[in-house]
């Protein structure tokens, strides 16, 4: 995690916003996303299984912008859906 905090600003960020502890878990993901306020929050890890009990799955989006500075660049993308990095 350390390191994450030190790169050059990336333009997009596949966002894992999991509140689970094998994934770094909500609160450096909010660390992580804030700290590169600029860059673009692909919103990765939330309804791909079916698996309604499992946390790291079933992040609820719209939590995520009162936590982040300058939520308007959060994407969330339905499945399939594409982006494209300019």
């Amino acid at each position: 995690m350390e390191c994450q905090l030190h790169m050059d600003p990336p333009d997009v960020i596949l966002f894992d916003f999991s509140d689970n502890y094998v994934h770094i878990g909500l609160e450096n993901a909010y660390k992580l996303a804030n700290t590169y306020p600029d860059a673009k929050l692909v919103l990765i890890h939330w309804g791909t299984m079916d698996a309604p009990n499992e946390k790291a799955f079933n992040g609820n989006p719209q939590n995520i912008f009162d936590h982040v500075v300058n939520p308007k660049r959060v994407i969330v993308l339905a499945p399939g859906q594409e982006f494209k990095i300019r």
